[in-house]
This record gives C-alpha cells, structure tokens and sequence, in this order.
C-alpha cells in the first residue's frame, strides 16, 4: 500500500475512525481487487496487515495525517484526517498526468469505500475474518463456521446473518 493509496482512503472518509475501521476497510477492498497490496494476517479482530498500521503511523510522524485519540470501552480508539498541507498536495498531485495515473485505479472502489466507511464496525470485523478464511481456500460454509468459532459466534447470530451476506460482495 501506497501513502497516495491510504491518503485516498482517509479523503473519502474525511475523518476514519479507528484503526481497526481502517484494516478492515483496507482489506475488503483489497479482496474486491482494489490495487492496495498489502499482507494481511488473522489477528484477534480479524485480518490485520503490518504493513498498513506502519503506513499509517509513518504517515502522522511525517505530518500527512492528523491523528487523534479517543478513550473507547477497551482503551482508544484513533482516527485519521488528512492535514491541510496533505490534501493541498494530493488536489495538486491529482491535477498532473502523474496523479491522475495513480487516482484512476482508485476510482472505481470510491462508492464501496465509502459505504464500508459508514458500516457497523463489529459487522465489517466478522465480514472481514469470513472473506479470510475464504482466501485461505475454505468454502463459504466452512468460512462461516471458521469466522463463528473464531469469534465466539453462533452461526443463527444476526451478525453473522449480515456479515455472510456483506462478505459475499467483496469475494465469489
């Protein structure tokens, strides 16, 4: 993944709230071919890539994002915007022939970007650990039940219903 690439991201959030937000969108993107490139791993909330929790941290000590924290119910949550000197850069980058380069592979992802943006946290982690399993080689069902007892979840849970149906949009 790309600093242009995550900076994209935060600007169609405007704010991106929580770092785990921002893995999961990340990844559900990237399995629906978004170009992000990153390397993901199962983590207690799912997949979880290194490489963009860097990115991101590399990102505000660089000053092209604003980071600020929230205590949440398990400790804080983060959340990202582009600082104004960033997005000043990325409007002019996007008006050369090299930024219209790197915009146009990005494009077509805006609109689901922006709805996985705006969708129940909790759904997008269990959504995000099925399309897992799923790339891993496992059926759908079997990604189900890998997804329900890696969470701790019964497969007529409602979440499940939801994230089994969001899933289904990201990977065949």
């Amino acid at each position: 993944m790309t600093r242009y690439q995550l900076a994209k991201l935060v600007e169609w959030a405007g704010s991106l709230h929580s770092r785990k937000r921002l893995q999961k969108v990340v990844f559900l993107l990237q399995a629906s071919g978004c170009p992000f490139d990153a390397d993901y791993t199962l983590h207690h909330y799912g997949p979880y890539s290194q490489e963009v929790a860097r990115l991101s941290d590399e990102m505000v000590q660089v000053g092209l994002l604003d980071e600020s924290s929230m205590p949440n119910q398990v400790g804080v949550q983060y959340s990202y915007a582009l600082t104004k000197n960033a997005a000043s850069e990325m409007a002019q980058l996007e008006k050369s022939p090299q930024g219209k380069k790197l915009a146009k592979p990005l494009t077509p992802f805006e609109a689901k970007a922006k709805e996985l943006l705006n969708t129940d946290l909790w759904l997008l982690e269990v959504a995000s650990t099925m399309v897992y399993f799923r790339k891993q080689g496992y059926s759908w069902s079997e990604s189900v039940e890998k997804t329900c007892n890696f969470k701790n979840l019964t497969e007529s849970a409602g979440v499940v219903t939801k994230a089994d149906g969001l899933a289904h949009q990201f990977v065949a």
